[in-house]
């Protein structure tokens, strides 16, 4: 999935990419399976919401419909296509995002919410991995261009990591009404 991201680019309308139920099981589009189970359940949006939130999305466009969604959610309103249209359309989110279609789309094209948890999950772990990757990028330069000292590469260094994990270790908190 990591390795597909850079050249899998969603663009244009919602014909040039549709997501099926195969894709959320191989893993290509657990992004688009998460908000597609959103629109159909909300018990959907809190176990998604308490997963990951919509930085975590690879494709920006499903994270800003991820967030959308949620926002609907915690001020009461019905997350459907209609209120989420008009949300996104306040928020002035491009047509061919915001547009009834592809949101309608999206919900057409996975017919259960079941799995939202494991696509949540799968979300949550490459998301992790890209700031892993990001993170290790910027030591690997830090450490060629040596301008720090040692110590202050291995402190500066350290710190990076343990945000990393530190994020990591928020998300996997357990709610309340789970213990």
């Amino acid at each position: 999935y990591l390795a597909n991201q850079q050249i899998q680019v969603i663009t244009g309308t919602p014909g040039n990419r549709k997501i099926s139920v195969a894709d959320c099981y191989t893993e290509d589009a657990p992004d688009g399976c998460i908000i597609n189970g959103m629109i159909m359940d909300a018990d959907a949006v809190v176990a998604a919401s308490e997963m990951i939130t919509g930085d975590d999305f690879y494709q920006r466009q499903y994270g800003i419909l991820f967030d959308a969604m949620v926002e609907l959610y915690n001020e009461g309103k019905p997350v459907d296509v209609l209120t989420l249209q008009e949300r996104l359309k306040m928020k002035d989110v491009p047509e061919e995002f915001s547009s009834i279609e592809f949101i309608s789309e999206l919900v057409s094209s996975v017919p259960t919410s079941a799995n939202v948890r494991h696509y949540a999950q799968t979300v949550s772990d490459d998301a992790t991995l890209r700031r892993l990757i990001r993170v290790n990028e910027e030591i690997a330069n830090t450490c060629y261009q040596h301008r720090e000292s040692l110590d202050e590469i291995m402190n500066t260094t350290e710190k990076r990591i343990f945000d990393v994990l530190q994020k990591k270790s928020t998300d996997e908190y357990v709610p309340i009404k789970d213990v």
